[in-house]
């Protein structure tokens, strides 16, 4: 029979320390500013083309969704390699406070975060309309769908529904709660990750406070669903599921207009 002689025996290579709360908020602020720079240089290169190329290019409104696509995917690329090299592989995918949570969820919690997903825009629309009383409240998508071809709106969902929420959990559910889980305990990182989030989307709002509770509790929701479950995934389901019902109604809207 074959065996090891080897000696000393192999040790399993130890985990390296966790990011600390700094180095989180820092790779957090990261990805806002990633968005700023490549909207600014695609956005730069979109218009020298149509000043050049006029008949060449799509209109304005097209260009723009083309830049924002182009720009999120570039910024969600490189926070994902950043924080999935910062972490190890061994911590993303540890079910538990000091971990990522990309581990296989039970099926019952995907199903939750549907539901959850589901109610979100409803609760959260009626909490806003009750807060905003007769101001309009819109968010950087809808205004970008406002005059843009249908295939374009089409071009622009997979990147709203599908990527925004995937580096937002990573960033908020995944990085960021597990931060404040060993330091504060659950439901206080809950709470705090959740407002933490509503509130860096004070710029999409159009700094309308009275719309950042609606995002509080989409961040209720996903921070008990990864909690809970032990798993990142039923929290993007839920908020790939807000994210597409409230893109289809603001698409619906501006089509009917």
């Amino acid at each position: 029979m074959a065996y090891d002689d080897s000696f000393p025996p192999a040790l399993p290579r130890p985990l390296r320390a966790p990011p600390g709360v700094i180095e989180t908020v820092l790779c957090i602020a990261a990805y806002f500013v990633m968005q700023f720079a490549f909207g600014g240089l695609f956005g730069g290169i979109s218009m020298l083309i149509a000043r050049h190329y006029p008949e060449q290019v799509p209109a304005a409104p097209d260009r723009l969704i083309l830049v924002v696509v182009v720009t999120l995917l570039c910024s969600a690329s490189l926070t994902f390699a950043l924080l999935l090299r910062r972490w190890g592989v061994g911590r993303a995918t540890d079910a538990g406070a000091q971990g990522l949570g990309f581990t296989q969820p039970e099926g019952r919690y995907v199903a939750i975060g549907t539901a959850l997903g589901i109610a979100a825009p409803v609760l959260g629309g009626l909490l806003t309309q009750l807060l905003a009383g007769d101001h309009e409240v819109t968010q950087a998508v809808s205004e970008i769908a406002d005059n843009a071809h249908l295939a374009m709106r089409i071009a622009l969902l997979p990147v709203v529904v599908l990527v925004g929420p995937a580096v937002e959990e990573l960033l908020f559910r995944g990085a960021l709660l597990s931060i404040l889980r060993t330091r504060l305990g659950d439901n206080w990182a809950i709470v705090l990750s959740a407002v933490i989030f509503g509130t860096v989307h004070l710029p999409d709002l159009g700094w309308l406070w009275y719309a950042v509770p609606n995002l509080i509790l989409v961040g209720l929701f996903c921070a008990w669903l990864r909690v809970r479950s032990g798993s990142l995934w039923p929290a993007f389901v839920a908020h790939a599921a807000n994210n597409a019902l409230a893109t289809i109604a603001w698409f619906t809207a501006t089509a009917n207009q």
